[in-house]
């Protein structure tokens, strides 16, 4: 699967079966300002409108089926704009209802089915409450049970220790699991990030072969395997995965320890503070991609890199002294290659996220309520 923004360029690489599928990202590869988000789902209900026959009829001879697969925000945000006896409304609750309440019957109608990647979850319950979801959302609509059909991105560490708990309590629902290496790593040096031990390789790639992150895979894979789902995401690719090798929980938390000669040098503690604060006003400016050295980085590879030098200055590899002075000279150098940027916005961002005990979320709530909600002007 290859995510991307919630536009119009996904949804017309929207592919017949067998393709692989594109997957419209509310999550991460688009900034959630409200017009953002709307015209995601514009352009989804256009999409399926698009290739759907008329109700009832059989598609076209020779027609391309899309398939339109959509991955939901996370169940730790709230849509501020959209609210219920003035509380707001869950943000995965939102991206999922207006899309299947507008894109599911045509999509049936057109021979395809409604496709979900659902990321961020912590343990099986959250997999339950997806499955609650779905059931009254089908119900609700008319529509036979089972014909959503989700996959399930493992990307947390609590996650991996119930793959097979989460199949379970997803049913009739789930297709399968993915990985996700950069989000999995994310996730364990916001678990273990104040531990040395945990302390990843100087490089992303070096640390996408430690013990614990093989253990991760190969687990998935077993999963899958036991359970007949589908085993998808980078590492499943990696050569010798048979999904018959036992992995015991200890693996899951075989880190590796580096040496100290793998400390980050100074070159590279500025290279990430520049593309973390690069990718922060990204986000706050409505942008999901940074394009630092007019080269664009993705959201997962951004927040990695924020979470790297957030446990570099955890385990005292560089000062908060040393962190403000870069933040100050890569902000400095922002200002001054795009008037108008959110440079001092983006700046107290990055800099309570990377200074304080534990590593926040990729966007925390704080932050989206205080920066990308804006009030919304009324017609008289």
């Amino acid at each position: 699967a290859i995510a991307g923004p919630p536009g119009p360029r996904t949804a017309a690489d929207a592919p017949g079966p067998g393709s692989e599928v594109p997957i419209t990202d509310f999550e991460e590869a688009a900034s959630p300002r409200w017009e953002n988000v709307l015209a995601g789902h514009l352009t989804l209900l256009d999409a399926c409108a698009h290739h759907a026959p008329p109700h009832g009829r059989e598609p076209r001879p020779g027609g391309v089926v899309p398939t339109v697969a959509v991955r939901p925000r996370g169940w730790h945000l709230e849509e501020e704009r959209l609210r219920i006896d003035g509380r707001p409304v869950s943000a995965s609750l939102v991206d999922f209802g207006l899309y299947f309440f507008h894109c599911a019957r045509r999509l049936l109608d057109a021979g395809s089915g409604p496709c979900l990647r659902l990321t961020g979850l912590e343990n099986r319950f959250e997999a339950r409450l997806w499955n609650d979801v779905f059931l009254r959302a089908q119900d609700l609509l008319g529509i036979p049970r089972g014909t959503i059909r989700a996959t399930v991105v493992i990307d947390t560490v609590t996650a991996a220790f119930e793959m097979e708990e989460i199949l379970y309590e997803l049913r009739e629902h789930g297709c399968g699991l993915a990985t996700d290496p950069r989000h999995y790593l994310f996730s364990v040096i916001g678990t273990f990030g104040h531990r040395t031990a945990f302390l990843l390789p100087d490089t992303v790639e070096a640390a996408l072969t430690t013990p614990f992150m093989r253990a991760y895979a190969e687990l998935l894979v077993r999963t899958c395997t036991r359970r007949s789902a589908r085993a998808t995401g980078d590492l499943t690719e990696t050569t010798g995965l048979s999904g018959d090798a036992p992995v015991r929980a200890a693996d899951l938390l075989s880190a590796h320890r580096p040496d100290p000669a793998q400390a980050p040098t100074r070159q590279q503690i500025r290279a990430a503070v520049s593309l973390s604060l690069r990718h922060v006003e990204a986000w706050l400016s409505g942008r999901g991609t940074a394009v630092p050295d007019g080269m664009p980085t993705g959201g997962p590879a951004a927040e990695l890199t924020r979470a790297r030098l957030w446990q570099w200055r955890r385990q005292r590899l560089v000062s908060p002294t040393d962190v403000r002075a870069l933040i100050d000279v890569e902000s400095a150098a922002m200002a001054r290659e795009r008037s108008g940027a959110l440079v001092t916005e983006a700046r107290e961002v990055l800099e309570r996220t990377l200074l304080g005990d534990e590593l926040p979320p990729p966007l925390t709530p704080d932050t989206y309520r205080r920066r990308l909600v804006f009030p919304v002007e009324r017609s008289a």
